[in-house]
């Protein structure tokens, strides 16, 4: 199994990056629909990043949007490197290239390169009902099955505010809202995902589900932990997971302490996805993570 994985990203998201990672006043400055926007950029920067060993911009002379942030740039180079795209023989400048916002030519890019390709969101707006998704990996798939599950669990909730709180949840990827939880400001937002990907983490988890989910027995066993998690986090416990009470003699002195058996069974990719699930599932979660990160308040819940 290859589990080197390669994706492009367009200069448009990188700029909606370089905004909200570097110009904290320029951002400030942004209406929430322009704001939400850059967001949307801003994710496909995490998720390249994250989700892919190797992260592509096409330098066709539109890198210079996003190259102006200097700070931006000298960072986002160390990991995301450019492709000449000289050998597609496309004119980025031209009318047509214009008149559908370069869309045809990034998806001849990624063909030619063999990448997963990410969009910012006004072109995604163009031609989401005309393309056909790239990225469709088991962690991907496996993200998007999480979402789902918790809508559903969710749907069977009494209290309306968390139902509204959950459901804003889900205007951004897993990854991307996992990302905004482990970070105090937009100033060391870059640090965290670079710290998450010098960690491994999230590649272990990766080609842990791709070892999974290649397997009938181990992917039901998989899917029954998953679902299981997500319930916990909606008030609902495992019998195996009630707490026992052990003794341990140490020294002479007996220390009694609840502990959950279950645990020490328990995997490491298995708490990474439960630290997904629980900042997913958390009522206005993301609203508070977006306002906390950046300052501004764009969802009413």
């Amino acid at each position: 199994m290859n589990n080197f994985k390669k994706s492009l990203i367009d200069n448009w998201s990188l700029e909606h990056a370089g905004i909200l990672l570097e110009n904290r006043e320029l951002h400030k400055s942004l209406n929430e629909q322009e704001f939400i926007t850059s967001m949307g950029g801003l994710s496909n920067y995490i998720n390249s990043m994250l989700l892919y060993d190797d992260t592509n911009f096409i330098a066709n002379g539109f890198e210079s949007d996003w190259q102006r942030f200097e700070w931006f740039q000298q960072n986002t180079l160390l990991f995301v490197k450019p492709i000449n795209s000289d050998s597609l023989n496309i004119d980025w400048n031209s009318q047509a290239s214009y008149s559908d916002k370069g869309i045809r030519n990034y998806l001849v890019s990624a063909r030619q390169f063999e990448t997963d390709l990410f969009v910012s969101p006004e072109r995604a707006d163009r031609i989401i009902t005309e393309r056909q998704t790239n990225i469709n990996s088991p962690l991907d798939r496996t993200l998007e099955i999480i979402d789902e599950k918790i809508k559903n669990e969710k749907d069977s909730l009494w209290y309306n505010n968390l139902q509204v709180g959950i459901e804003h949840n889900f205007i951004f990827p897993s990854i991307t809202h996992y990302v905004l939880s482990q970070a105090t400001s937009s100033e060391d937002l870059l640090t965290v995902i670079i710290q998450l990907k010098d960690s491994g983490k999230v590649k272990s988890l990766r080609n842990k589900i791709e070892e999974i989910t290649s397997n009938i027995k181990t992917a039901s066993k998989f899917r029954k932990d998953v679902e299981q998690m997500i319930k916990e986090q909606f008030g609902e416990s495992a019998k195996s997971d009630k707490p026992w009470s052990l003794k341990f003699t140490v020294l002479f002195l007996t220390l009694t302490k609840s502990f959950n058996l279950d645990f020490f069974k328990r995997k490491e990719y298995l708490l990474f996805l439960k630290d997904i699930i629980t900042c997913r599932t958390e009522a206005n979660g993301l609203a508070k993570d977006i306002e906390r990160v950046f300052g501004k308040r764009i969802l009413n819940s």
